[in-house]
């Protein structure tokens, strides 16, 4: 039998080759050690089988034509102002519903009037101009348009806005943040399939699907049904994030007693 024999070369390269790895390993093993450990409580933290909420954005969907998406801070000496948020991307948000609910933020307690305020983008009367009840918390709130009557008209975009009046005789001095929202009809989502109740499967549908609105509601209603649950206030802290809403998601994050929706 003839014996094959490898040439020395082929040896010394394969060597060579296997050398940087090994030399990894060894040279930091704490680093090693630490990242296995930190994929680990992910992984225990996120539960068996919790896919990642993917948001997919639309194309071709311009900016609010007013104003801005976040708005507050420290007004005027030894006066705290609560940071104002619209849940609502950069960009103008989809809904399929003709009657989505709105969420914003308040990042701590409210004691001034708050109005909200839904316009036309094509328009400059306001359709919707009423003073809303103050929050009994800080964290995310709700406005249902339901409860005023609105209903949003395929096709159209609107603008819609959360103010926090300072000084009602000066209204130039309001904390304002501004969202936009525009209803699309979608093959597939008719009344009834809306109208069912929330799931995690429809979240991450709608999320996929690109209706923002929608996607925020369904997560926020399960919120309300289970507040304690901490895998649905990380799933809507994760869609928030991907809009640059972060400091929201954080504070979702942080709550304990479950009060803020």
């Amino acid at each position: 039998m003839k014996r094959t024999t490898v040439p020395k070369w082929c040896v010394i390269i394969g060597f060579l080759i296997s050398m940087p790895l090994v030399a990894t390993a060894e040279e930091n093993p704490t680093a090693a050690s630490s990242l296995a450990k930190e994929i680990k409580e992910q992984k225990a933290q996120a539960g068996p089988g919790v896919k990642a909420v993917v948001y997919q954005p639309p194309r071709g969907l311009g900016a609010p034509s007013a104003g801005r998406r976040v708005g507050g801070g420290t007004r005027g000496t030894n006066k705290s102002v609560p940071i104002l948020s619209v849940l609502a991307p950069g960009h103008t948000g989809l809904t399929a519903r003709e009657q989505p609910d709105l969420y914003w933020f308040a990042s701590d307690v409210v004691t001034n009037p708050v109005e909200l305020t839904l316009t036309l983008e094509k328009g400059d009367t306001p359709l919707l101009e009423k003073r809303l009840p103050i929050p009994t918390h800080a964290g995310v709130q709700r406005v249902r348009l339901s409860d005023y009557g609105v209903k949003l008209i395929p096709g159209e975009r609107y603008n819609w806005s959360i103010a926090l009046v300072l000084d009602p005789k000066r209204r130039s001095k309001d904390v304002i943040a501004v969202g936009a929202i525009e209803r699309v009809e979608r093959a597939g989502l008719d009344h009834a399939t809306l109208a069912a109740g929330p799931t995690t499967d429809s979240f991450y549908r709608f999320a996929a699907e690109g209706l923002w609105y929608d996607a925020v509601m369904t997560i926020s209603e399960m919120i309300e049904s289970a507040p304690a649950d901490p895998a649905l206030r990380k799933h809507r802290a994760e869609l928030l994030d991907q809009v640059d809403l972060s400091e929201v998601g954080n504070f979702d994050l942080t709550m304990q007693d479950g009060r803020a929706g």
